[in-house]
């Protein structure tokens, strides 16, 4: 294991006697190798909440952050115990179902559109067709029936880079990142590479359990409602 994963490992589990280990996956689809772990963003929020749980459960998480698409095949393949911050909706297809649990939090969704001086907020009103880039598996309630008249074409892109270079290009009109996301890339680099707009709508996440861990399933679930029921979660996810 590397330096990296023990130093997570020890600030987020219990005394080295905790009795359950589990690899858990964060997603960092940004492009910048384990920028986001520190950055006071979304993958924070879930190494915190990860942390919350495990003093809650005594049931330890070893972090490693890759890109959603790469979680997805490690835990197809039972190198990734846990995938924090999943909807049931985007592994529909998975050949491996995994178990949920009780949502931690919930992840908005906004338009972002090429950034230009002066332009208002992006809605969703004012795209009466054109192409949205989208994340690799990601769905979206407020978009899907337009993708599915194909009113709006979707673009899927593998990470962040890849959807925001299409953007500046013009092969995509807009994309759809989650808030907090939007609000790092508009203020990325000289004028930001996008102008975040009009949300589409928020999803409840959960911990992806692989089936090999099914029996913990009971006990993460009573950590989370009592984390819940104390208020100790979604304030970690809340809008900023």
């Amino acid at each position: 294991m590397n330096k990296l994963g023990w130093g997570l490992l020890l600030l987020l589990g219990l005394p080295a006697q905790a009795e359950t280990t589990l690899r858990a996956g964060v997603a960092n689809d940004s492009g910048e190798a384990l920028r986001a772990a520190g950055d006071g963003g979304l993958a924070q929020a879930y190494r915190d909440a990860l942390g919350l749980i495990a003093q809650q459960s005594g049931i330890r998480f070893q972090l490693d952050y890759y890109p959603s698409q790469r979680l997805e095949q490690l835990f197809q393949v039972g190198k990734l115990d846990v995938e924090a911050g999943v909807n049931p909706g985007w592994r529909a297809l998975s050949p491996v179902a995994g178990f949920y649990t009780l949502s931690i939090g919930e992840m908005d969704f906004v338009l972002c559109l090429p950034p230009v001086k002066g332009r208002r907020q992006a809605a969703l009103a004012g795209l009466k067709s054109g192409t949205i880039g989208t994340l690799l598996g990601q769905r979206y309630p407020s978009l899907e029936p337009s993708f599915r008249s194909r009113k709006l074409l979707r673009d899927w892109s593998a990470n962040e880079d890849e959807m925001l270079d299409k953007l500046r290009q013009g092969l995509v009109q807009a994309v759809v990142l989650e808030r907090r996301r939007a609000q790092y890339w508009s203020q990325r680099d000289e004028g930001g590479r996008c102008q975040p707009g009009e949300s589409v709508g928020s999803q409840p996440v959960a911990l992806r359990l692989h089936p090999q861990y099914r029996e913990l399933l009971p006990r993460l679930n009573q950590a989370i409602q009592q984390l819940n029921e104390q208020g100790r979660l979604r304030p970690l996810f809340a809008r900023h």
